[in-house]
């Protein structure tokens, strides 16, 4: 999921963070039930919110006129 909330980020980032949550809570849920590390999943996700919310700020920066 977090590859995926990457990839939408770019076009879609209301989408993405959506992923990016998604991916998140899989990792964080998978990595309580097996004790194994999720560390690459939770990275892959949080990149992928934070490109969203980035790309969602300069969408609403461009749409009210800051430059």
């Amino acid at each position: 999921m977090g590859i995926i909330s990457i990839i939408v980020a770019f076009i879609f980032p209301l989408l993405s963070i959506i992923f990016g949550i998604l991916g998140l809570a899989l990792a964080i849920l998978n990595q309580n039930e097996s004790g194994l590390d999720y560390t690459t999943e939770k990275i892959l996700s949080i990149v992928g919110i934070v490109l969203s919310v980035i790309f969602c700020l300069m969408f609403i920066s461009q749409l009210s006129g800051i430059n």
